[in-house]
Order: structure tokens, then C-alpha cells, then sequence
């Protein structure tokens, strides 16, 4: 399952961007989590990725769905542990193992890929720079089981 908020902004005419249906689509991938984790016959690896816009995170997370379609993938930028918390504590509660995948993507690149993006999917360099500079390195100690570093 690949749950990312951007999904929910997504509507016939291009991605839709406000604060109240930012919060909505957040609310949204919360539920599905949830759902998906509650009715859960089997154990699944969870992974959430890590990294600012155009790291990569979506190209990684449709093409690890492919080969492991039954895994669940939260794809977001999530660059604070406070913003994480979150969803490892659910992963946790339903006994799941909690993988974050970082993407140390230079910032270059990053400023790069976002200029190919849809227009309507770019994001204005001043946010982009911020959320890079303020990333925080997953650690162990916010509960991961594994941490797994992409170098793009």
C-alpha cells in the first residue's frame, strides 16, 4: 500500500493545494494506516520515507511496491522525528517492523528534479531549501528496526 498525503490533493485538474485539505489529506493517510494495519492478517514491513521534496521518495516507494506489493510505504517528507512519531508509535501498536528509508539526496539535485516536475506539483525553491535544512536523521532510538540510507 503506498499512503502519501499528495494523493489526496490530487483532483481532475491537477494537484489542489490549501491548508484545510492538507490537513484533510494528513487525516486521510492516518485512517488508511490505521485500517490497513487493523485488519491485518499477516505481518508487514512498514516503511517511511524520509527525505524533502523531489528526493526520490515516490520513484522508490512505486517501484519497491512492485516487488513487494503487500508492504506498506508512507511516503511524505516527514523531516522531523515529531512528525514520525506518529506513525511508528501505530506501526508499534499493531507489532509491525518500522523501516525508515532516508534520502540523502543533495539539494542540488533535488532543486533540479523539482524544476521537471508537473507545474502544478512544483515546489517553490525557498520550501524546498527550508524543509532540506531541516531534516533530521532517522535514528534507532525513535523506534525503527532498520534504517536504510538511499544516496541518489
Amino acid at each position: 500500500m503506498h499512503i502519501n498525503p499528495d494523493h489526496y490533493l490530487d483532483t481532475l485538474h491537477g494537484r489542489l493545494w490549501t491548508l484545510e485539505r492538507n490537513v484533510a489529506a494528513w487525516r486521510q493517510c492516518f485512517t488508511d494506516l490505521h485500517y490497513t494495519l487493523s485488519h491485518n492478517t499477516q505481518n508487514h514491513d512498514v516503511y517511511i520515507l524520509i527525505g524533502c521534496q523531489a528526493s526520490g521518495k515516490s520513484t522508490w516507494a512505486k517501484q519497491h511496491l512492485l516487488k513487494h506489493p503487500d508492504d506498506i510505504v508512507f511516503d511524505a517528507i516527514l523531516v522531523k522525528k515529531s512528525e514520525r512519531q506518529p506513525i511508528i508509535e501505530l506501526t508499534k501498536k499493531f507489532n509491525q517492523n518500522c523501516i525508515a528509508v532516508y534520502f540523502q539526496t543533495p539539494l542540488k539535485i533535488c532543486l533540479q528534479r523539482n524544476q521537471q516536475r508537473p507545474q502544478d506539483q512544483v515546489v517553490s525553491e525557498h520550501a524546498l531549501t527550508n524543509v532540506y535544512k531541516a531534516l533530521e536523521l532517522p535514528t534507532h532510538k525513535e523506534g525503527f528496526d532498520q534504517i536504510i540510507i538511499i544516496d541518489t
